[in-house]
């Protein structure tokens, strides 16, 4: 990839319209909730209410148990913020599975269990959102891979869960344990397909059943840390393997130990189950089979990763330390230390010749080619004159297919490199540096370093691939705010607006964005909101302003969205203009207000909810004081729209007076 190398003294260098949110899918009721009372059973007692669930649940686990696998549409969320992942999967009942994982706005990946091990056949957006114990080198791209068996540590942070133990059995064993539970709490849950449901809550286990017999299970949501016989997918030594009680958890009856990763995670997962047929299993069989026998283990080395990613391209200076002669004369040799072949153009220059392209064609990988030339002797008689040359190759593999995007970094003394990413990510890193740089002067230091230092981190934290994906869009209005506005997505609530950012640009391909930047008006007032759009789609405008909230605890829910609303009125507080801070948030004149909630798994039952339960506690005669966190100060609606974004999907209100708000319409 070309580094620079400098060497002093006559020598070289080398060198949506919709607003589509992207947490999980939309796979959950889709009808009321009715009364909190299941199934006609309000005035039964609560002995035989008990008695009823038991009975249910007793009549679905014996599907289940008949089952020869199931169909799982499921989201994954690890816990402590960090990023869902939606699976679809079919699990045979003796525990092997096939299926895919999609993360969040780019990245999928074919999965397979069998015994204890996960296989996986991902691209490279994928891998490069994962760990780096996980394969975020990308050599793992297109190919089966075997994730590393780390004691106590699951095999995939971002799908910890033994795909294997969401068997037809052990789900039948969980709705057993949770209709059966003494302390079972009931309640309608909407329907499920035309069919009404009942949910069964027990030990922070849900399963819920259709109301009408045989009761099939219909959806569930279990910690798999702690609802045995589902498991985590970390790995135990079996000098290791032994069950205990800690911090809270119990695991029991595998004989396993909470893992290390069990402890740091709170993981969920919210699945929706459907019944398979024989030879859909025996598909399952066949692919695991092969996953297994194609497998290879991830590579260590770095030095390995490296030479296995692409065109690796190293340039040998061939001079001598001292020119003294006129012409002074030069050479260099290109290699390919990489594994696949590149097209490669080196560029020297010296004083006097400040650019001169060598074509070189394609080198094969461990191909060298030799370059040679004259150059002035800048030096006159009887003096010796001190200087630095360069050389750099310029790949489409490296920098992309535009030229000039290389010759702009080259000029700040920037290269993909520097962001410390694999070859088949550096094209798209050389865009993402270009378009965070060039604005400003190519000698502003801090402002190359800055691009630099905030791709690194946002690498660490395997978010790159959203910032591609904003880059590559072409369509973001305020690049000059991108390394200020990455510099918090460390924090769960910023990392989600940079996804529901990204996941327009890439589902809309006419949105015009202003991420958490300054949007000039026709009043001439500049406005700001977490992020602001514009779309043509479908040849109708959309202007839409959103102020986007992470809610962690249930009881902050109407705290946050009242924050949302006050903060697309001008309303709030610490939002409000003052002199030499930044732009105060406000929505501008004639767009959309937007207060997007999302909840986090840490919110408890509320991650959960249907549409109709999530619409049954907003109305609530409980929360009508609340309710006033949906006005503006004057009385008036404050917003057109409101979006909750949990695990059961993207629910969204145009027509606030379903809600009870108490608000006045608003005259806009």
């Amino acid at each position: 990839m070309g580094r620079r190398r400098s060497k002093v003294f006559l020598t070289l260098a080398t060198g949506l319209v919709a607003l589509a949110v992207v947490l999980t899918g939309a796979f959950w009721p889709d009808g009321s909730g009715g009364s909190d009372e299941a199934g006609g059973n309000g005035d039964r007692s609560r002995e035989g209410a008990r008695a009823a669930a038991a009975a249910r649940g007793a009549s679905a686990a014996r599907t289940l148990d008949s089952l020869p696998g199931v169909r799982l549409s499921m989201v994954y969320a690890p816990g402590r913020g960090n990023p869902v992942t939606r699976a679809e999967l079919t699990v045979t009942a003796e525990g092997m599975a096939t299926g895919t994982l999609d993360a969040p706005v780019t990245g999928r990946a074919a999965m397979a269990w069998s015994g204890d091990q996960l296989y996986l056949k991902g691209d490279t957006d994928f891998w490069a959102q994962q760990g780096p114990h996980y394969g975020r080198d990308v050599s793992s791209s297109g190919h089966w891979v075997a994730p590393e068996k780390r004691d106590g540590y699951y095999m995939l942070s971002s799908f910890g869960v033994n795909a294997g133990s969401l068997n037809p059995k052990s789900l039948a064993a969980l709705v057993r344990q949770v209709t059966a539970d003494p302390a079972v709490v009931q309640e309608a849950a909407g329907s499920f397909q035309g069919r009404k449901a009942v949910a069964y809550t027990a030990r922070g286990r849900t399963v819920t059943l259709a109301d009408d017999a045989p009761h099939p299970l219909v959806a569930f949501e279990v910690n798999p840390a702690d609802a045995d016989p589902i498991e985590t997918a970390s790995w135990r030594s079996p000098s290791s393997s032994r069950g205990i009680r800690t911090a809270g958890l119990v695991v029991t009856g595998t004989g396993r130990a909470p893992s290390d990763d069990d402890r740091f995670y709170n993981p969920s997962v919210v699945a929706r189950p459907e019944p398979v047929t024989d030879e859909e299993a025996t598909a399952v069989r066949a692919t695991a089979a092969e996953a297994e026998a194609a497998a290879v283990p991830p590579l260590t080395s770095a030095q390995k990763v490296r030479e296995s990613q692409g065109p690796v391209f190293t340039i040998t200076n061939n001079d001598a330390y001292l020119c003294t002669t006129k012409p002074c004369s030069y050479s260099f040799t290109v290699t390919n230390d990489g594994n696949k072949p590149g097209d490669a153009t080196l560029h020297v220059s010296f004083p006097g010749i400040p650019d001169r392209a060598h074509p070189l064609g394609t080198l094969s990988p461990g191909e060298s080619r030799d370059v040679s030339g004259t150059r002035p002797n800048i030096a006159g008689p009887g003096q010796t004159v001190r200087h630095t040359d360069y050389a750099w190759v310029y790949s489409t593999a490296v920098y992309g297919p535009d030229p000039k995007v290389a010759q702009r970094l080259h000029a700040r003394s920037l290269e993909p490199d520097d962001v410390f990413v694999a070859t088949p990510l550096q094209p798209r890193v050389a865009t993402l540096l270009d378009l965070m740089t060039k604005g400003a002067p190519k000698d502003d230091k801090s402002t190359n370093d800055a691009a630099v230092e905030v791709l690194r981190d946002v690498n660490s934290r395997g978010h790159l691939p959203w910032v591609m994906t904003l880059a590559a869009s072409g369509r973001l209005q305020n690049p000059e705010d991108l390394a200020k506005n990455l510099a918090t997505t460390d924090q769960t609530g910023d990392a989600r607006v940079l996804q529901q950012v990204a996941h327009i640009m890439k589902a809309d391909p006419t949105a015009r964005v202003w991420y958490d930047g300054g949007y000039e008006s026709d009043d001439g007032e500049t406005y700001k909101a977490d992020y602001i759009f514009i779309s043509d789609r479908g040849g109708q405008e959309t202007r839409r302003a959103a102020q986007v909230k992470t809610v962690e605890s249930w009881q902050r829910l109407w705290k946050r969205l009242g924050d949302a609303v006050e903060q697309l009125n001008g309303e709030h507080k610490k939002g409000k203009a003052q002199k030499g801070k930044r732009l105060p948030e406000k929505a501008p004149p004639g767009f959309e207000r937007v207060a997007q909630i999302n909840l986090e798994q840490s919110v408890g039952e509320g991650y959960g909810y249907s549409r109709a339960r999530l619409e049954q506690f907003l109305r609530s005669k409980k929360y009508a004081q609340a309710r006033h966190k949906f006005c503006k100060e004057n009385g008036e609606l404050g917003i057109e729209r409101l979006v909750i974004v949990n695990a059961t999907g993207t629910h969204q209100w145009t027509d606030l007076s379903a809600l009870d708000v108490p608000c006045r319409k608003a005259e806009r």
